[in-house]
């Protein structure tokens, strides 16, 4: 049939089948107008458990062969539309079944029950809507509502990669995919510019962070690369399919983790519970050293990899009582590692309350279980001002830390200085690590 005659056939087919769908207003049934009008030859599609976006579970397809081209053998050659093709119109009548995919339209459905009563069904004769016609005699009778051949959607469940722990083996979550729109996966990469970890396709684990995937539960074959393609195979000739579900096994980092390449990445992605792989030299001048760290209970980790954090400035500014320094409280999950201070200026300013709390220009506190290893500070400075409030004694100043274990950090390399509008209002003493100051009268 030639292409314009297809059109043709197109639109009445959407006129037909839009008035079968819809009923009619009258007495007669829509079959009997089709059969007066001479649209009497007609083609079942049965959504098979699923349903059309008309919400109902079959469609018909009515033709006029009178004016069709007939051809040598007295038949006629009907091509058929998909229901969901966009010649019917915006969104055709497109079939949808909850959890499957659509494998395709298929001529022959087989009904087999097993001992036990339950039906199941095979298929075969994929309908190819490019090339299959339907072919019927011209001279042949015909009702519109027995259809010459009916068409069964074949539904299959949604391939599924189920996610495991490799380290537990608990499940944690599936990915779901068609595979006819797409068989593969983006699997979370390190995103440089970020310092995050881009999930793509994964589901993101509450409190933990992708390490890496594999294709065992033993962890000894990794899946390389950013995709992960789906194991399982269609077979089209029967409608089915084989392998439609695929274990895989990740391994995770407990907590928050970025990979950190510059000082604005680790300004950016500051965070109490964050864990930090430094991989440069970081120079934070002109950068604000995250008040959420100065301030705060650091829990997380740093390892600095024998890399350097330089040109720091932070201030501690609250009236409030708090500990406060590079990092306020490093608590006992804390661990920081291969990482030297350079440069690093900590000031206690003028408002800041001295009394009640902890300052140092590492930590104001350092819990006695947190790790600190090859951590060192060079030619810093301690600064306070000599306006800051001072009402009672009750306070801890140290060059490394205000109070807490700082074993193995040597604050040597640390001058304090007192700052202000008046300094003569202000002295201190240094002690080893501890600083006492002294407001003369």
């Amino acid at each position: 049939m030639k292409l314009r005659n297809k059109s043709i056939l197109a639109v009445c087919l959407l006129l037909v089948t839009m008035i079968l769908i819809s009923g009619c207003a009258g007495e007669k049934t829509p079959y009997e107008i089709n059969n007066e009008t001479g649209f009497n030859v007609s083609v079942k599609f049965d959504a098979n458990g699923g349903l059309f976006t008309t919400n109902t579970s079959v469609i018909m397809d009515s033709f006029n062969i009178s004016n069709m081209v007939v051809g040598n053998d007295g038949r006629v050659e009907i091509p058929l539309i998909s229901p969901d093709d966009a010649q019917r119109g915006k969104d055709g009548f497109s079939a949808y079944n909850n959890g499957h995919f659509l494998v395709g339209w298929y001529t022959n459905r087989y009904t087999t029950k097993d001992d036990q009563g339950n039906i199941s069904y095979t298929y075969s004769g994929k309908w190819d809507f490019s090339q299959d016609t339907v072919k019927v005699h011209s001279t042949g009778t015909y009702s519109a509502d027995d259809p010459v051949l009916t068409l069964y959607a074949v539904w299959a469940p949604l391939f599924e990669i189920e996610i495991y722990d490799l380290n537990s083996g608990d499940y944690v979550d599936s990915i779901t995919l068609n595979p006819l729109e797409n068989n593969e996966v983006q699997l979370p990469v390190w995103n440089e510019k970020t310092g995050a970890i881009d999930m793509n396709d994964v589901p993101q684990r509450d409190g933990y962070t992708f390490a890496g995937a594999y294709y065992d539960a033993d962890g000894s074959v990794p899946i390389n690369g950013e995709t992960l393609q789906h194991s399982g195979k269609m077979d089209f000739e029967l409608g089915a399919t084989v392998g439609g579900k695929m274990k895989v096994y990740v391994d995770y980092l407990e907590g928050e983790w970025f990979h950190i390449y510059t000082a604005e990445q680790f300004v950016k992605n500051a965070k109490l519970n964050g864990n930090y792989v430094i991989h440069n030299d970081l120079d934070f001048d002109g950068l604000i050293w995250p008040t959420v760290l100065v301030q705060g209970n650091f829990g997380g980790t740093i390892q600095g990899n024998g890399h350097t954090f330089k040109n720091i400035s932070a201030d501690q500014t609250s009236n409030s009582k708090t500990n406060a320094g590079l990092f306020g409280t490093l608590k006992n999950t804390a661990k920081i590692e291969d990482l030297t201070f350079d440069h690093v200026t900590f000031t206690i300013k003028k408002g800041s309350r001295v009394s009640g709390a902890c300052f140092g220009l590492f930590a104001g506190q350092v819990d006695a279980s947190a790790t600190l290893t090859n951590v060192q500070i060079v030619d810093s400075k301690l600064q306070i001002d000599s306006g800051c409030a001072f009402l009672s004694d009750d306070y801890s100043i140290g060059l490394v830390s205000g109070t807490g274990a700082i074993a193995g950090i040597d604050g040597s390399d640390i001058q304090c200085i007192v700052t202000g509008d008046e300094p003569e209002k202000l002295t201190v003493t240094v002690d080893g690590n501890v600083v006492t100051l002294h407001f003369p009268q």
